[in-house]
């Protein structure tokens, strides 16, 4: 048991892997058994980038793969050796933005500005490929046991792509394709099959086999989504708060709404019955069951963080930030001793940060590098 007031306990898992944004097909952002560093940390590796870094670091196959504006990068996840880079669209001067990929069984799922591709992790060589009419504006989220990938993108597609072989399809063939109103910048897959999705313009859906189950409202673009497996889906948007809903046969209901929560910019980490977002305010949590805010510190930055064990890492304005998942002793706001250790790595924020493997990998934009701390 903790014995700082929470029920999360240190992970002591050091094989485990960060294979897609917020770590799983619900963006949790919260891996229990992980092993992470809970003291000061040391540096594994420091590794240059093409190009400067977008979201979290995604690690599996014992590969660290980092989305830039050049294109995405591959590293040895335990020596930082530079082993290939992708990059789809010429001519190389044009900037791109390549969302952070999904990894399993060998392969890396990239969406670019044309489509989806499927890479071998070892090698960056091009396996499939499914084309789309326009950007895929969203980190692609595996389905349930990986049978399918879905991808959102600029125009307002969703697609579902088969990862699997099966009697009617082989990998990388297009299931079914739905179209929505706005550009889908958020995916989360919450249940055996279908997914859901949030747009910029604000609005959140349900679409299962090609058909939308509910459509649902919100008070601004949604910055970030995180689901419970079950019917809770937790929606942080910009300007417009936090909001609980309702799902499966609630369609979408509100149940909760915290007009003052964080705008959490990419993910909403959910851990210890609580949600952590981060932006220009600080890293705040609140109360899973009501939305109630139980602290904020204005130290962090808004970089996507990620939690293992009983600690939330996150990037702050030229340091690494390990936090305590209770923010310490205290009562409401007033907390004592949050911090568990700060790593300074010289300057410029951090994109956003991972934990896999018994450390923290954070991309970092001055300099634009890969950073590994255990």
């Amino acid at each position: 048991m903790s014995t700082d007031g929470t029920a999360a306990t240190p992970g002591t898992e050091t094989d485990t892997t960060w294979p897609m944004v917020g770590a799983d097909r619900m963006r949790s952002g919260y891996l229990p058994l992980a092993a992470a560093p809970r003291s000061s940390p040391s540096e594994r590796f420091t590794a240059p980038l093409e190009g400067t870094p977008i979201g979290q670091p995604i690690i599996a196959d014992g590969v660290a793969l980092q989305s830039t504006w050049y294109g995405v990068e591959a590293f040895d996840a335990v020596t930082g050796e530079s082993m290939w880079r992708f990059r789809d669209e010429e001519p190389d001067e044009t900037a791109v933005q390549y969302q952070p990929p999904a990894v399993h069984n060998g392969r890396a799922y990239v969406g670019t500005e044309s489509g989806v591709i499927a890479l071998n992790v070892e090698s960056g060589e091009e396996q499939w490929r499914v084309d789309t009419a326009s950007r895929v504006s969203a980190p692609p989220v595996a389905g349930y046991d990986w049978n399918t990938l879905y991808i959102g993108t600029l125009d307002g597609t969703i697609l579902a792509v088969s990862l699997k072989e099966r009697s009617s399809s082989s990998p990388g063939t297009v299931q079914w394709r739905k179209t929505v109103y706005g550009e889908i910048n958020r995916l989360v897959s919450q249940h055996v099959a279908g997914v859901t999705a949030g747009t910029t313009g604000g609005e959140v859906y349900m679409v299962y086999d090609g058909r939308g189950l509910w459509r649902t409202k919100v008070p601004g673009g949604v910055t970030a989504m995180t689901a419970e497996q079950g019917n809770s889906l937790y929606v942080a948007t910009f300007g417009g708060g936090v909001l609980k809903l309702r799902t499966a046969a609630h369609a979408g209901r509100v149940s909760w709404h915290a007009e003052d929560g964080p705008v959490a910019q990419g993910l909403l980490v959910r851990a210890d019955g609580a949600l952590y977002g981060a932006d220009g305010g600080g890293l705040t949590r609140l109360d899973i069951d009501h939305g109630r805010e139980q602290w904020t510190f204005d130290d962090a930055a808004s970089s996507v963080p990620a939690a293992a064990g009983d600690t939330l890492y996150i990037g702050g304005s030229d340091s690494i930030l390990a936090y305590k998942l209770s923010g310490g002793t205290g009562v409401a706001g007033a907390r004592i001793d949050p911090l568990r250790w700060q790593y300074s790595h010289g300057g410029g924020s951090a994109s956003g940060v991972s934990i896999a493997d018994g450390a923290v990998f954070a991309a970092i934009g001055d300099g634009q590098r890969l950073l590994a701390l255990e």
